[in-house]
């Protein structure tokens, strides 16, 4: 890893920006508390960047809450980012600069907070007793709950710190970012700056305008493709990065990076509103070649097609569409953002009318349960509704 570099930036703060290095568990990671949010609704997001691209969704019934989890397709051992039946929403980032000399069990740890935890005091009570004999992570744990908390945790293999939103640094305050990378963590093996700084601008600029809500998160922060030294907006990018062909970006030093296998947007409840209405937004695939589906562990279920314990037939279709996009054997970090956008079946088109109509339909029914509380059926019927249409428009 390269040595981290703290410059000043920021309104007066520290920005913390560091060469990409090269790991495998990156991700760009939010929690945004109700007091930021245009709906008064936490949302809590990971873009998860793994060297394993095949992923699957499953449903766990855990010792006290059952829960649905983003997992490496094959292995239940593990959870990646999920939520559950008591509206408690977790994920993570690689940060291994955080003490401690043994790493890799942030999916088992997940897994376990998981079916136990209903609360971000939940979350730090595992955290103070497993700190006893101690952990192998070397993390950022994102979570929010049902009951208003919102909070970060760094956490090494014997010591953590709790972030809150007021802990931001902004103004107004109301959200946390991470990359690779902890405030409280050494800085040697830090990393992920920039994406840390880009994702931090573009929050802050809706956050303070008070319209920061979930199509503005899909739209242009989980599939931002901004790196620190080219930005391809509007698209398709009509120049050339580097030697690579005209209108090809390299997406490594961005947000939607290459790397990326899978992301989750969580969208909480108000205080008062039931938990059961809490919503996993999944992207099974690289963002820009996926579209979002809701799932809600009160369904009881995961439709098949997002794989459960198995392969994730909805994972194949986006690698299919990934592939159409990184189709240049000669660079293969490289976007054509030309196949983005244009051809006899644009995907950027596409896409945002197909996610539109999913984003649609899920509102009118969340509207609907916000008055009278639905059936778990009626909950999981709506999954597979909107799965089968967009599996048809594939």
């Amino acid at each position: 890893m390269t040595m981290a570099r703290v410059w000043k930036g920021m309104a007066g703060g520290l920005l913390l920006l560091a060469a990409a290095g090269v790991a495998q568990e990156e991700c760009t990671v939010a929690v945004v508390s109700g007091s930021a949010t245009s709906d008064g609704r936490p949302l809590l997001w990971k873009n998860r960047d793994s060297s394993s691209r095949e992923n699957s969704v499953c449903f766990f019934t855990g010792p006290r809450y059952d829960f649905v989890g983003v997992i490496n397709s094959g292995d239940t051992t593990q959870v990646w980012m999920g939520l559950n039946t008591a509206g408690f929403a977790l994920m993570n980032s690689e940060s291994m600069d955080q003490d401690g000399d043994s790493a890799d069990t942030e999916g088992y740890f997940m897994k376990q907070a998981l079916g136990e935890c209903a609360r971000v005091e939940d979350l730090e009570a595992l955290l103070r007793r497993t700190a006893l004999t101690g952990r192998g992570t070397r993390a950022n744990f994102g979570c929010i709950d049902a009951f208003g908390g919102a909070a970060f945790f760094e956490a090494g293999n014997f010591r953590h710190r709790k972030f809150t939103t007021q802990d931001s640094g902004l103004a107004p305050a109301g959200f946390l970012v991470r990359a690779n990378f902890s405030m409280t963590g050494r800085g040697e093996e830090a990393y992920g700056g920039w994406r840390y700084h880009r994702a931090r601008t573009l929050l802050s600029s809706r956050a303070a305008a008070g319209n920061l809500d979930l199509t503005y998160m899909l739209g242009s922060v989980v599939r931002d493709l901004v790196s620190d030294d080219l930005n391809p907006y509007p698209l398709p990018f009509r120049g050339r990065s580097g030697e690579a062909p005209e209108g090809f970006i390299h997406a490594q030093n961005t947000i939607n990076r290459h790397r990326t296998v899978s992301a989750v947007l969580f969208q909480g409840v108000k205080p008062g509103e039931h938990p059961a209405l809490s919503t996993m937004w999944v992207l099974l695939g690289e963002p820009v070649a996926a579209v979002a589906l809701p799932l809600w562990p009160a369904s009881g279920e995961v439709p098949p097609a997002f794989g459960g314990a198995g392969k994730s037939g909805l994972n194949d279709a986006f690698s299919r569409l990934r592939a159409r996009l990184y189709h240049d054997r000669d660079w293969p970090q490289h976007l054509d953002t030309g196949r983005l956008v244009s051809g006899r079946r644009p995907w950027l088109r596409e896409r945002s009318a197909l996610e539109g109509e999913v984003l649609q339909e899920t509102a009118e029914a969340m509207a609907r349960w916000r008055r009278q509380r639905p059936a778990g059926s009626e909950m999981a019927d709506l999954q597979k509704k909107l799965l089968r249409k967009v599996i048809r428009a594939l």
